[in-house]
């Protein structure tokens, strides 16, 4: 007795199936998707000051002056109520100080801070909220009392840290 083909075809897809439904395979497939959002703070600067040299004919009475706002900064959180400090690596020399100021269009700037013996971070901009700020003035003053004759150049580095 001959089987027809159609008979013979039907009876494989069917164990066909019946094979791949015992092995799990369906119409139906789930998977597992995990997600997830990470606190983001960043901040980086563009450009460097000036030297800040105070020359003969700028010199005062009792303080000598000079300022740089040739340095900006940026930020993006997506953390609220962060901020930014400032610290140097260095005490400033005698009769000197080094201060600075961020701007920022977003949050509360702390205005001029005396950076000079701030080994530890000190607030620069407060109440940062979530969002970006960009290109924002850094400006830096450098002062020396009257006292202070001859000073050899010398540079600190200012590190400011997006924070909570």
């Amino acid at each position: 007795m001959k089987i027809p083909t159609a008979i013979v075809l039907f009876l494989l897809v069917i164990s066909t199936f019946a094979e791949l439904r015992a092995q799990g395979y369906t119409n139906v497939a789930t998977q597992s998707v995990t997600i997830e959002v990470k606190p983001i703070s960043r901040i980086s600067v563009a450009g460097n000051p000036s030297q800040l040299i105070i020359k003969d004919e700028a010199r005062g009475n009792e303080q000598s002056l000079i300022s740089d706002d040739n340095t900006k900064y940026s930020l993006s959180t997506n953390v609220g109520n962060m901020k930014i400090v400032a610290s140097i690596n260095d005490r400033m020399p005698a009769g000197t100080k080094l201060m600075i100021r961020l701007a920022s269009s977003k949050a509360a700037s702390e205005g001029v801070v005396d950076l000079s013996n701030a080994m530890t971070p000190v607030n620069v901009v407060t109440g940062i909220g979530k969002g970006i700020e960009s290109n924002q003035t850094i400006s830096y003053t450098f002062a020396a009392n009257a006292e202070v004759q001859d000073l050899p150049a010398t540079s600190r580095t200012i590190t400011l840290t997006l924070t909570n």
